[in-house]
């Protein structure tokens, strides 16, 4: 398989859609990077107070899920409610859990962004905790910008390690 950027666009849906999906396909691909790592590598940082790797990964997968609950109303599991801190700098856990709710996440938000058409993009959605109105098409491009940019640390932790 090449690239998910190279690939053609994904049949039935919006050509935004399409490279939102393609996006979150390379977001999987790239942290293959995290997934080979052993237990001790995964939770590794760079240096005191630097997020770990797998805290990165942890921290992708909650955002994600927050981002998609309000753009596509996926359901928030419990612990994504507990936040970017405790995603980042919070206890170890085995690194299998963090693999495996990543990737039901990714699964979940796959078959959700395979359902968005053309006339949901322009929809108000209500955003965080304090409610504020933004497009859905603009959450669902943050949604995978985010996700890419700590994809992009991943891969730069894991060269230093």
């Amino acid at each position: 398989m090449s690239a998910p950027f190279l690939e053609p666009l994904v049949p039935g849906v919006p050509p935004a859609v399409s490279a939102w999906i393609r996006g979150l396909e390379e977001v999987r691909f790239h942290l293959g990077w995290a997934f080979g790592l052993s237990e001790e590598a995964f939770w590794w940082r760079p240096k005191e107070g630097a997020n770990p790797i797998g805290g990165l990964v942890r921290h992708i997968t909650g955002s994600s899920l927050r981002l998609g609950s309000y753009a596509l109303g996926l359901p928030l599991p419990e612990w994504a409610k507990r936040g970017r801190e405790w995603e980042l700098q919070g206890e170890k856990e085995p690194k299998e859990a963090v693999v495996a709710r990543f990737g039901e996440a990714w699964d979940a938000l796959l078959q959700a962004f395979r359902g968005v058409k053309e006339a949901d993009l322009s929809a108000l959605v209500r955003v965080g905790n304090q409610g504020v109105e933004a497009p859905r098409a603009h959450v669902l491009h943050h949604l995978v910008e985010h996700a890419q940019h700590h994809a992009g640390q991943v891969i730069y932790a894991s060269k230093l390690l």
